[in-house]
């Protein structure tokens, strides 16, 4: 019996995500397109002004979710902060039915849930999409396998126990769960036992440019992103100013949203302030301004102290951009140490320092780790090979991944 090249496509797919801008949105239209260019019906179920809005691609654009209200600023106080908070909870409250109503109408084969489910009104959100899906299978692609703490404090991952015992309910209730690699598969199956797992590359983000920018003229490292407890920046201004004792004409640029309520971000202003090596964008940056900001980098670091897979690290490589990244979840299994970028201990501001400096003081060394970086991320990471790999779950097949 001769096999078909590909298993037939699932009739109708929603793949839904809820923000209106970011890695997420990004992550989820280019796998909406790579699923409908493999030949399935898909709708794509976004918010309405999405930073995307007039660029056309492959799959139906049903732009029918509410708007995200406002973005955090740098110099938020308190009262501001509050104030945001409850209007994102009625802000999510009015997207759930929405996407509530839009699924249940669709009749749809197969739902793709793309995003976060890590608070608990999401989570209890996604328990009732999978009940009143009228027979779809309700998947979730899982970018993070613990849920991160958003609030102020030390602790790195979220504490609440009622949000725990939420996942443990709704995660076995998926018909499948895409995650990005085996260290977050590991991680997965030991915290939220008895789901359908299936690992998929990231994919890359080519959504930013057809090509990389030229090599960088100058030395400049860039941190891209929101401002996480996660994400390590306090680590990467402690290596900065190790490596500005060794190269004084290195530069940082840091580029993303604040997170006022962590807490952190005034610390990163009250550093920066003062030190003319270091540039500071405090917001969000727009798609039409990430090329020239790569473009200005040799490096990007991700000083990560925890994490699972990172977009910021598959657009440097789209970006043929050198990365430094940290051994945390699966960032090693697209930063291959040596080959695309290079690997350092997570909360090691004098490797971090050293990696930084060897790659400032050796620009063809950059070069080549970005474009090896690049090949890897339109080859096994792109967007068609990741179509593949849900198309086959989804008909069943995933037992062969």
């Amino acid at each position: 019996m001769v096999r078909a090249a590909r298993p037939e496509p699932v009739v109708r797919i929603a793949v839904i995500e809820i923000a209106p801008f970011g890695g997420l949105l990004h992550y989820a239209v280019q796998l909406g397109d790579a699923l409908a260019e493999r030949g399935d019906d898909v709708d794509l179920v976004i918010p309405a002004e999405n930073e995307l809005s007039g660029r056309d691609g492959a799959a139906r654009r049903l732009a029918v979710l509410p708007p995200w209200l406002t973005q955090p600023r740098g110099d938020e106080g308190r009262l501001a902060i509050l104030r945001r908070r409850a209007g994102a909870l009625l802000w999510r409250l009015a997207t759930w039915r929405q996407i509530i109503r839009t699924v249940r109408r669709g009749r749809y084969d197969a739902v793709i849930l793309n995003g976060s489910i890590d608070l608990s009104l999401t989570a209890v959100a996604a328990l009732a999409l999978i009940r009143l899906a009228r027979g779809a299978r309700v998947t979730h692609v899982c970018h993070n396998v613990r849920p991160f703490n958003r609030w102020a404090g030390s602790e790195l991952f979220a504490t609440s126990r009622s949000l725990v015992a939420l996942l443990r309910r709704v995660y076995p209730r998926f018909a499948l769960v895409f995650v990005h690699g085996p260290r977050s598969r590991a991680e997965f199956e030991q915290l939220w036992p008895g789901a359908r797992l299936v690992e998929i590359p990231h994919g890359d983000e080519s959504v930013f440019a057809d090509a990389a920018p030229p090599p960088a003229g100058e030395p400049r490292v860039l941190f891209f992103g929101d401002w996480r407890r996660v994400k390590g920046l306090p680590v990467l201004m402690q290596a900065f100013d190790l490596l500005l004792a060794r190269r004084p004409d290195a530069r940082l640029t840091i580029a993303g949203s604040p997170s006022p309520e962590e807490g952190g971000d005034k610390a990163v202003l009250a550093w920066a302030d003062g030190r003319d090596a270091v540039e500071v964008i405090a917001r969000y940056v727009p798609l039409e301004d990430v090329p020239g900001l790569f473009g200005r980098a040799r490096v990007v670091a991700t000083p990560y102290l925890v994490g699972f897979q990172s977009g910021v690290v598959h657009l440097a490589m789209t970006m043929g951009r050198a990365v430094v990244a940290t051994d945390v979840g699966d960032l090693p299994e697209a930063v291959e140490d040596g080959v695309t970028g290079v690997i350092v201990p997570p909360g090691d501001p004098q490797a971090l320092a050293a990696a930084l400096d060897e790659l400032l003081g050796d620009p063809g060394r950059a070069c080549a780790l970005g474009d090896a970086g690049r090949a890897r991320m339109l080859g096994a990471s792109s967007w068609s090979a990741v179509a593949e790999r849900v198309d086959k779950a989804l008909a069943g097949h995933d037992a062969e991944l």
